[in-house]
């Protein structure tokens, strides 16, 4: 395993940049992460504290999921981003880049009682039969919780976690934030 890890930290801080950009975040309250053991025990993910549109490649923390030690390091996310990309990561192997969020539209689509996304156009075809929903998120996602939203991913790039926000998984930065995007333009139609 590489150690340090310099492409895929530039590409994750650029989804951050283009994240804020698009005004797609909540200042420092949401989690992008990028597994890089073959396990997806190990991950990058963003320190507290800072803004989307500040994060740069230095500012990503690697973390161990099977070792909660590497959360006292400065600067260390809050624990639920620790558990919940932890086990996302472990048991998706599909999921190396998870991008966590709170946009507008997403977010609007979460809340509703019918959180189904109809197919009513190019973009929200894209998303028919490829998104999860959790109908049950309780907002904090720590221990048994993290591994109970860490089964309802399944193979789609898509989990729209209940009156929370959304979550998008791909092997690649690129394609994690593609889905992001269009998801988010689809939630506006």
């Amino acid at each position: 395993m590489k150690e340090n890890f310099k492409q895929e930290r530039v590409n994750l801080a650029a989804a951050f940049r283009w994240a804020a950009r698009l005004n797609m975040h909540e200042a420092v309250a949401n989690h992008f992460s990028f597994a890089v053991s073959d396990d997806g025990s190990q991950f990058l993910l963003n320190p507290i504290g800072v803004h989307f549109s500040e994060i740069c490649a230095s500012d990503l923390i690697l973390l161990d999921s099977n070792d909660s030690s590497t959360m006292s390091q400065p600067n260390a996310p809050d624990p639920t981003a620790w558990a919940i990309h932890g086990a996302m990561h472990r048991n998706n192997p599909q999921a190396r880049c998870i991008l966590h969020v709170h946009p507008k539209y997403a977010t609007i689509l979460s809340s509703l009682d019918d959180k189904e996304m109809k197919p009513i156009d190019q973009n929200t075809m894209r998303f028919y039969e490829r998104v999860s929903i959790d109908r049950d998120f309780s907002g904090m996602g720590l221990g048994k919780e993290a591994e109970r939203l860490s089964t309802l991913l399944g193979d789609n790039p898509v989990l729209l976690m209940g009156n929370h926000g959304v979550l998008t998984a791909a092997m690649t930065v690129a394609s994690a934030f593609d889905e992001l995007y269009y998801f988010e333009r689809s939630c506006q139609t």
